[in-house]
């Protein structure tokens, strides 16, 4: 008697481990169908943000909206920090010059790293230009060689020196007849931002193309290196060099991007704070490196000082390097991006 009942006591139990096992069976199906409906996708689109033609490719779960929500986001930072559009805070600082003028802690950062750089190229990059740059017509549709008079004048308002920003209240402050600009550093600043909302989203592998402003996240779908083409300066059609990319920017400055030719002169939109003159000596500077925001700042500030500072400046940095065409077509390329870079 006590046999059988030990017999029915086991043929229970292995019916109810039978039961847990299906059960488990039926969750890792119901798991994996899970999985399966969250497959992974590939999303590219195309946008006309900050003046130039900008192009999100991501790859991950709901890529689309992770792409969407991205330029979201670049749209938002071309309505804080664009001098052109009205309700901007850098129209109001502008158009309040000469008072404090409260804006957010977002806004200080950045105002913050442009002065960064403008210290550490001894005034090669200013934001305060922003009166050169009308002069010479950039941003109108009207070009046009200012007069000696003219540019003088403007001069006397360019100077880092005399934004100041109060980072305890939240407030800066420039001087009368000041204009800042941030079309040096913004673009920058908006790619970094398109960036972190992809990564917040999931998304591993993606590339932003922001005109001369490329960033990438992690590698291609294929786990490949983003291969990165440089713009020849001179031929539009043509490349200089290929950089190889995982999770890294490049941005490029260049003197053909936005020109115009006056009596056989060629005059650009890159402004030397200093000479109030388009820079001279370089015609396209790229940087590479971590932030788009940092590389945007550099590649303008190498641009203006030249090849010879330029150097000097990009081999001072940790973390950063730099591709120089001088004016005769000379080719630097820094000591750290040898292993990276094909010359073409």
């Amino acid at each position: 008697m006590k046999n059988r009942h030990y017999y029915i006591y086991i043929a229970a139990v292995l019916v109810i481990a039978g039961l847990m096992v299906a059960v488990a069976l039926s969750k890792r199906s119901q798991s994996i169908e899970h999985e399966q409906s969250q497959s992974v996708e590939q999303a590219s689109k195309t946008n006309f943000i900050m003046d130039t033609v900008v192009e999100i490719r991501a790859t991950g779960v709901d890529a689309e909206s992770a792409v969407d929500a991205a330029f979201a986001e670049m749209e938002r930072v071309e309505k804080a920090f664009s001098r052109h559009l009205q309700d901007s805070v850098v129209t109001r600082i502008n158009q309040q010059a000469g008072q404090w003028v409260a804006v957010t802690e977002e806004v200080i950062v950045l105002l913050e790293q442009a002065l960064h750089y403008s210290e550490i190229s001894n005034g090669a990059f200013d934001i305060t230009v922003g009166r050169l740059i009308d002069l010479w017509g950039f941003g109108t549709g009207t070009n046009q060689v200012p007069s000696e008079m003219e540019l003088d004048e403007a001069l006397g308002s360019v100077g880092y020196q005399g934004l100041e920003i109060d980072a305890d209240a939240n407030r800066v402050r420039i001087p009368s007849g000041t204009v800042i600009d941030l079309g040096g550093i913004a673009k920058g600043y908006a790619v970094d931002r398109a960036r972190k909302v992809l990564e917040a989203k999931g998304i591993k592998s993606g590339m932003i193309y922001a005109g001369g402003d490329i960033t990438t996240i992690g590698a291609k779908p294929d786990g490949s290196a983003w291969r990165v083409g440089v713009q020849h300066p001179r031929e539009s059609e043509e490349l200089i060099a290929i950089v190889e990319l995982k999770s890294k920017t490049i941005v490029t400055s260049g003197d053909y991007e936005r020109y115009f030719i006056d009596d056989g002169v060629r005059y650009h939109h890159i402004i030397d704070p200093e000479s109030g003159y388009p820079a001279q000596g370089v015609i396209s500077v790229t940087i590479y490196g971590a932030q788009a925001v940092d590389a945007d700042a550099l590649s303008t500030a190498v641009f203006v000082l030249g090849m010879d500072r330029g150097k000097e400046l990009i081999e001072g940095l940790p973390g950063y390097e730099a591709i120089i065409v001088n004016q005769d077509g000379n080719i630097w390329v820094s000591s750290g991006l040898a292993d990276r870079i094909t010359l073409l």
